[in-house]
């Protein structure tokens, strides 16, 4: 049961992480071209903005394009109505979510402006400093969880394995009054909590695995990323985290009774 709220925190982490690379990767980059551009010139400059690192995706939209475009969302034919096409061709693009930082940007906005024919560069300033900041306290309302989440299932684990052994707390006592070495004692109690604790491993891994399968039924964009690295991750750090509570807990508990006086234990 801890094991499996630890990997359900572990899918909102996962989930919030995929939210964020959305957000970064989606934010468009206009970068409108000159009236007189040849289409030799739009090839050149689609060339050199393929070139670059930054580049996530780039789309091409020609200023009889976007008079289409515009035509369709207005209802009506506007170039006709003013005899000419007033609008720009234009380039969108898309950067990689490393390069989606203030610094990084204004490097990009910079270059996107250097290059021969462009009359403007622009993006949505706002709402990628809105994006960034609602990133942090997402990131901050995380780590708090997981500093919540980890304690609760430390003292989960804990108390449950303190419990079984309490209830053999006279069978620890009797076998080292018959001469039973400390680590006889203690020996069978840390397998029986890595033995539990692996098939709690398993059975939590079954329930994820179920749950993996069936978010895009409610969150069809969960499909889209690609997530099995990190799953897998999540999937090697319960186990670990699961064992090493067991085990220190288990054996914890056993020396508090091995060296506990008789009277102590009732």
């Amino acid at each position: 049961m801890v094991l499996l709220m630890l990997g359900l925190f572990g899918f909102l982490v996962i989930g919030g992480k995929h939210m964020e690379t959305y957000l970064k990767e989606n934010m468009v980059v206009n970068v409108f071209l000159q009236p007189n551009i040849s289409e030799v010139e739009v090839a050149q400059i689609q060339q050199q903005i393929q070139q670059q690192p930054f580049l996530k995706n780039l789309v091409y939209i020609s200023k009889e394009q976007a008079a289409t475009d515009f035509s369709n969302e207005l209802g009506q034919d506007f170039v006709n109505f003013l005899g000419y096409n007033p609008l720009m061709g234009s380039f969108q693009v898309k950067v990689k979510e490393n390069f989606n930082q203030a610094d990084e940007l204004i490097k990009v906005e910079s270059f996107l402006k250097g290059l021969s024919k462009v009359s403007e560069v622009n993006y949505q300033r706002s709402a990628f400093d809105m994006a960034q900041k609602n990133l942090q306290i997402i990131s901050l309302v995380l780590f708090g969880l997981a500093t919540v989440f980890g304690m609760i299932a430390v003292v989960l684990i804990h108390n449950t394995v303190k419990l079984n052994l309490y209830a053999q707390r006279f069978l620890i006592k009797s076998m080292q009054l018959v001469g039973a070495t400390n680590w006889f004692i203690t020996k069978p109690f840390i397998l029986q909590s890595i033995k539990n604790g692996f098939y709690g491993w398993l059975i939590t891994l079954f329930l994820l695995f179920g749950l993996n399968q069936l978010i895009p039924n409610w969150i069809p964009e969960w499909a889209e990323f690609s997530h099995s690295s990190m799953l897998l991750y999540m999937d090697v750090v319960l186990l670990l985290v699961g064992l090493i509570i067991s085990i220190t807990s288990s054996f914890l508990s056993t020396r508090k009774y091995l060296f506990a006086r008789l009277e102590d234990l009732y």
